[in-house]
């Protein structure tokens, strides 16, 4: 049986998606699929737009075998963390042969040749990574000028111009980061890089392979009930017809950072004393200008562009915001870190036909597998048990704020289909 790990956020699932399970499974002859998903939050410090149930199922009913949460620690980590945080799971569970990913620049081994500059940080890179960072640059920026600086001292041939695109790349740097992963895992688990298609990342335009974030602005375009009762035209020929119909049907709201603009700011005065450094991501001069200009907080999304600035982009202050909001710590981090990113595999949704890769990670993993929260506490260890009450805890406020009749996830019963 060969089996293939995918690491996503499915926030919606689109026609892109489609494409990279189908053409992975194809190109490498699968059996089984298995994804590792963002649970309620995602990456780039925001709320997913409908819930980590909904988006399982979609999975499942477009080629998934097995749908795996990813816990909040890494689910609304920086790059670095969402990829071995994933990986950790992958890796644990002992099944899985090859990782499947899009990149914008799908040549593997540029891609390793990168990682292992990123790993390694050779002098140059270390230096003038260092240098540019002291003058302000975004680290996106100043890490592809250190990766060029180091290129040149290493005299490999290059295009200067392809590789600060590369950088630049949301997917390749995702992709950059699994391959890092993957080398300190040293598990036998082999990329598989393919090209990505359609619009831009950040593509607001549908199109036949839309953007996520073209599909969530249209989304949160109007009146969710009035989109929901269009969404068969809105988005025909642009998601699969069975993630229109999720969409269609969808009982809760679509959710976007503003939704937790009061609760945001509650969290904000209640501790503006002692300012907010405990929290992942958090450095005493973003805790400083939180605190300075919170007099001047109008909503979570204006927020962010107010703090932002030519070395703080919006995605790392909305996920500095949501790290407080949600109690993510510092502290915690580093014990799963320290814990070689601590893992477990809670099943959101599975395939009925596909329940022999149950079985195999149970001879083969050495992660847990929990299929039902009841069994939490005889199956995970402390430190396992506390990251998963977290990631509850987390989807507790958001299942609140969507109002999607999800009160606790003890009681629903495991997606099967």
């Amino acid at each position: 049986m060969k089996t293939i790990g995918i690491i996503a956020e499915f926030n919606p699932f689109h026609n892109g998606h489609k494409y990279l399970i189908d053409k992975c499974k194809k190109d490498l002859h699968a059996d089984r699929v298995v994804v590792v998903m963002s649970g309620d939050y995602v990456q780039r410090g925001a709320p997913a737009i409908i819930d980590k149930f909904s988006r399982a199922r979609c999975a499942i009913n477009l080629g998934a075998d097995l749908v795996i949460e990813l816990p909040i620690y890494y689910s609304l980590g920086s790059a670095e963390y969402f990829a071995r945080g994933a990986i950790s799971i992958l890796s644990g569970l002992g099944c899985i042969d090859h990782l499947c990913f899009g990149s914008e620049f799908p040549d593997v081994s540029k891609l390793y040749e990168i990682s292992d500059i990123v790993t390694k940080e050779p002098p140059v890179y270390k230096e003038v990574l260092s240098d540019n960072l002291k003058e302000g640059l975004s680290f996106p920026a100043a890490r592809a000028k250190a990766l060029n600086a180091q290129l040149v001292n290493d005299s490999r041939s290059y295009d200067p111009s392809e590789y600060e695109e590369l950088l630049s790349s949301p997917n390749t740097i995702l992709g950059i980061e699994y391959l890092k992963a993957l080398n300190k895992k040293n598990r036998f688990i082999e990329p598989y890089v393919i090209q990505r298609v359609g619009r831009p990342f950040h593509s607001e335009e549908l199109g036949s392979i839309p953007s996520a974030a073209g599909i969530r602005a249209r989304l949160l375009s109007g009146l969710s009930d009035k989109v929901k009762l269009n969404a068969p035209f809105i988005l025909d020929g642009v998601m699969p017809r069975a993630s229109i119909e999720t969409i269609s049907g969808y009982e809760g709201r679509f959710m976007q950072c503003n939704d937790y603009s009061a609760l945001l700011e509650y969290k904000l005065i209640l501790e503006k004393t002692v300012g907010y450094t405990k929290y992942l991501d958090v450095t005493r001069d973003i805790s400083n200008r939180i605190i300075s200009n919170l007099d001047h907080m109008d909503g979570f999304s204006s927020f962010c562009n107010l703090l932002k600035t030519k070395n703080l982009v919006h995605t790392r202050i909305s996920r500095c915001l949501m790290h407080i909001l949600l109690n993510i710590t510092e502290e915690n981090m580093k014990e799963y870190k320290d814990d070689d990113f601590t893992a477990y595999a809670r099943i959101l949704a599975l395939r009925s036909s596909s329940s022999d890769l149950l079985k195999a990670a149970s001879e083969n993993g050495s992660i847990p597998v929990l299929s039902r929260l009841k069994d939490a506490d005889k199956v995970l260890s402390p430190l396992q048990k506390r990251l998963l009450d977290e990631t509850l805890i987390a989807s507790q406020i958001y299942n609140n704020f969507a109002c999607n009749g999800i009160s606790s996830e003890y009681s629903l019963k495991q997606i099967v289909l």
